[in-house]
C-alpha cells in the first residue's frame, strides 16, 4: 500500500482529453488517482510521463469501462494501493454514432449507452459503501446536449439526459455522496475532431459549420479549463450541490474555477 497522502480518486477516460486534464490537476493538488482507459498508457505521452513522475501516487489501468468487471477492478485497485476511495469522476463517454434515428446501428446505440451511463451506475455501485463512508463525490461529465435533442447525436443525447436524471436520483437516494453532473463546455478534444471530419452528413450543414467555426475562432475550451473545475468538485463538492447539473463556469462555481484560465 501506497504511504503517500492525500484524497483518493478514481478517473474514468483518462488518457486524454478532459479525463487526463482531470488526473493531472488532481496530482498537482496532492490528490491520489487511479485512472482507467482503453488504450495502453504507451500511445499517449503524457500519460506515461504523469505514470513516472507521479509513482507512488497515480496507477493507470488499461481497460474498457463496458467490460465485465471493470468497475470492481477500478475499486479494488485503488483501495487495495491507497487504502480508501474518495471519489469517482465519470468521464469516459463517447459521441458515436453520428447517425440519424431511423439510420443508427442498436449496437452502437447500445455501445454509446454503456459508455456514457451504464458504466457510471456500475462503477458508482462498486464505489458506493466506500464513498458513503467518508462523504465522497461522484462527479459525471455531462453536456448541454443533455438538454436538448441535435440533429445526428441522438444516441449521444439520450445518453446525457439519461445520466442527468441519474445524478438527480442519486442526489435524493445518497444522503452522504455528492454526486454532480458537470456541463463541460465545448472542449477542444478528438471529440470535436470527430465532428468535424464525420459529422456533416448526420448533423447538416448549418449545425456542424457552427462546430467548424469554434475550432477557427479559437471559441473551443482548453481541456483543463472545465478539468480544474471537475478535480476541485471531485475534492471539495458540498452537499447543496448534490442532485443538480450544472455548467463548469457557473456562478455557483466560481471557487471551483480556476482564475489563471479565466
Amino acid at each position: 500500500m501506497s504511504s503517500a497522502k492525500g484524497p483518493v480518486v478514481v478517473v474514468t477516460g483518462a488518457s486524454r482529453g478532459i479525463g487526463l486534464a482531470v488526473t493531472r490537476i488532481l496530482l498537482s493538488l496532492n490528490a491520489r488517482v487511479v485512472g482507467l482507459g482503453r488504450s495502453p498508457s504507451s500511445a499517449h505521452t503524457e500519460l506515461e510521463s504523469l505514470i513516472t513522475s507521479h509513482s507512488t501516487s497515480f496507477s493507470y489501468l488499461s481497460l474498457d469501462v463496458t467490460a465485465p468487471g471493470a468497475a470492481s477492478t477500478a475499486v479494488d485497485s485503488a483501495v487495495k494501493k491507497f487504502g480508501r476511495l474518495d471519489a469517482v469522476v465519470h468521464n469516459a463517454g463517447i459521441l458515436d454514432p453520428i447517425t440519424k434515428v431511423a439510420d443508427a446501428d442498436l449496437d452502437a446505440w447500445r455501445r454509446c449507452l454503456e459508455v456514457n451511463f451504464f458504466a457510471g451506475i456500475s462503477i458508482f455501485q462498486q464505489a458506493a459503501n466506500y464513498l458513503r463512508n467518508v462523504n465522497g463525490k461522484f462527479i459525471l461529465v455531462s453536456s448541454g446536449a443533455a438538454t436538448g435533442a441535435k440533429e445526428g447525436w441522438v444516441p449521444y443525447c439520450t445518453a446525457k439526459a439519461a445520466s442527468n436524471m441519474l445524478i438527480a436520483g442519486l442526489g435524493l437516494e445518497e444522503k452522504n455522496i455528492v454526486s454532480v453532473a458537470l456541463r463541460p463546455g465545448v472542449v477542444d478534444t478528438d471529440m470535436q475532431t470527430l465532428i468535424r471530419e464525420t459529422g456533416r452528413t448526420a448533423m447538416g450543414d448549418a449545425s456542424h459549420d457552427q462546430f467548424v467555426q469554434f475550432k477557427e475562432q479559437g471559441k473551443l475550451l482548453h481541456p483543463d479549463v472545465p478539468g480544474y473545475v471537475i478535480a476541485k468538485l471531485a475534492l471539495d463538492a458540498p452537499m447543496e450541490l448534490s442532485g443538480q447539473f450544472i455548467s463548469w463556469n457557473d456562478a455557483k462555481l466560481a471557487a471551483f474555477q480556476n482564475p489563471k484560465t479565466m
